[in-house]
């Protein structure tokens, strides 16, 4: 059993940083962001296309995420009615 308990500790691990850390992600959003104003009347697939546009160098650190994470941090902090 005590070998065990790093393996358990080290798959808990492996199964809850992603989800804490994606918690986070939407936070970098906000720092340049204003979603009521930046994104009024825009589709939540016009906003990850921006977001995914690498050519504005603020979204160069999207490209490490998957278009499904992206979307999840869109949904997160997208203003309610969109």
């Amino acid at each position: 059993m005590p070998r065990l308990l790093p393996a358990l500790l080290l798959a808990l691990a492996a199964i809850s940083l992603p989800a804490l850390a994606q918690d986070a992600d939407e936070v970098i959003c906000m720092d340049c962001h204003e979603p009521a104003e930046d994104w009024e009347g825009l589709s939540a697939d016009e906003i990850l296309a921006d977001a995914k546009d690498l050519s504005n160098k603020r979204h160069a650190d999207n490209a490490d995420f998957t278009d499904e994470q992206l979307k999840a941090m869109i949904a997160e902090i997208m203003p309610a009615g969109e």
